[in-house]
């Protein structure tokens, strides 16, 4: 009877995001809300005082403009969120290139490992290339949407309440440093999905077929089953097949998720070579 051999296994580098990625794209989202929030804060001030001294009515006046500013600052967020969104997905997609090939050529003792264009976006990259556009896109327009809703509620209560114009001006600096704070976790949080994603579309792509768990450290939301290791029963160091999921048994959760799908999750997959 002949005897089974013991499957090897290689562990590439794990694939870390490119840090530079993420603090490009995050002051590119401040820099745009930044800008909305500035001039709004402003004219709706301005509008309020100078209105409320001539005895007009403010409140027809501040409809006025918010429609004007809205309409104005949504076109802008339109054109923005596209372009802002197909260059970082674009810049990730250069970073999961270069990360798999250093990984792989180490893995090959310097040689190259499969002749493979890793930078071409086609088939399950272009896939995951486009969700990911998406998926930005819609997250950046959302925070002018509720940036106004915040906006118009806050001029409508201190028009109600016979508030002043210190109160309205607190009440819109507190508008948009929550706008700010989201575009911050927005770009911190789908940075990291998008590369990801292109992560497991181009060890696909590669021909590589398996991947492991790797918890991603230095964050304020580490989930304790995701940093517990296999041997342990955790998540941490779980090898899995390139396609599937692991499963997570944690209340709240409890479904097959991937590294980096759950919110703020800073995990990450590492290639695995198997040889039997």
């Amino acid at each position: 009877m002949a005897r089974k051999e013991k499957e090897q296994i290689i562990l590439g580098k794990p694939l870390i995001p490119n840090a530079g990625v993420r603090t490009w794209y995050t002051k590119e989202l401040n820099n745009l809300v930044a800008e909305m929030d500035e001039r709004t804060r402003r004219e709706v001030l301005e509008i309020f005082r100078t209105v409320a001294q001539k005895g007009g009515s403010v409140e027809s006046q501040e409809r006025i403009l918010l429609a004007k500013l809205e309409r104005y600052y949504g076109d802008l967020f339109k054109r923005k969120a596209k372009e802002l969104a197909q260059s970082m997905v674009r810049k990730q997609n250069r970073s999961v290139s270069a990360g798999l090939r250093a990984t792989l050529a180490a893995v090959a003792g310097g040689q190259a490992f499969v002749p493979v264009k890793t930078r071409s976006i086609t088939g399950a990259v272009l896939k995951d290339f486009k969700t990911s556009v998406s998926q930005n896109v819609s997250l950046i327009r959302s925070i002018h949407s509720q940036y106004f809703t915040r906006i118009e509620g806050a001029v409508y209560r201190a028009i109600i309440d016979g508030q002043g114009s210190g109160f309205l001006r607190d009440e819109l600096i507190k508008c948009g440093a929550e706008s700010k704070r989201r575009a911050r976790n927005i770009a911190r949080d789908q940075s990291h999905k998008a590369y990801e994603a292109l992560s497991r579309a181009r060890m696909q792509q590669m021909g590589i077929q398996y991947w492991q768990w790797e918890h991603g450290g230095g964050t304020k939301t580490v989930r304790e089953y995701h940093i517990k290791d296999v041997s342990e029963g955790g998540l941490n160091h779980s090898i899995h097949k390139i396609g599937a999921k692991a499963y997570d048994p944690t209340k709240g959760v409890q479904r097959d998720i991937l590294p980096g799908e759950l919110p703020f999750c800073s995990c990450r997959m590492r290639p695995v070579i198997k040889f039997d």
